[in-house]
């Protein structure tokens, strides 16, 4: 048998066998990569929270009350490079969008009653829905008879437009990122 004038290459069946087994392959992993785009997105919506959280808490500290709303009431000069009653400091970026977040996407909400904040049930008064994904709402409670709020409450909006959550040792829902 002379080997000298066989042509050297793949079948036809075997490229398809590769294709078919690549196609598979993808598929299984494509599902999985998707997920952790959106598990990213909600740790950054996570750390957006927090350093919400400590922009207010530096805003407390330099005028001693928490504002009642976010945009309104001037929180925004605390963020990087704003000034009080002049300009609104960089916000958060969205990672649902990749912009930055706009002062009318923090949603004040009102809360007239201390049940309000702490209902924590999936279905109760803190369970919100229905706001575009990476917004911010921030809520605030005053006793009767204080001058200014003593709470204040922070929550994430997921890429469904549910609120970002975690759960206590009980395993309770803790929506709000509550400061006493």
């Amino acid at each position: 048998m002379n080997y000298n004038n066989i042509e050297k290459g793949f079948t036809l069946v075997e490229v398809l066998v590769v294709i078919l087994l690549l196609g598979v392959l993808m598929g299984m992993a494509v599902p999985r990569f998707s997920g952790v785009r959106e598990q990213a997105r909600v740790a950054a919506m996570k750390m957006n929270l927090h350093n919400v959280q400590i922009f207010i808490e530096l805003f407390h500290q330099e005028f001693g009350y928490y504002a009642e709303d976010f945009y309104e009431d001037g929180y925004g000069c605390v963020f990087p490079g704003g000034e009080y009653d002049v300009k609104i400091g960089k916000l958060p970026t969205n990672p649902w969008t990749g912009k930055e977040m706009d002062p009318d996407e923090f949603n004040p909400q009102d809360y007239d009653d201390i049940t309000d904040i702490s209902n924590t049930s999936e279905n109760g008064p803190n369970d919100i829905y229905g706001y575009d994904p990476g917004n911010i709402v921030y809520s605030v409670w005053d006793p009767p008879g204080s001058t200014y709020p003593t709470n204040y409450g922070l929550v994430g909006i997921d890429h469904s437009g549910a609120s970002i959550r975690d759960f206590d040792a009980e395993g309770n829902a803790v929506i709000f990122v509550l400061h006493n």
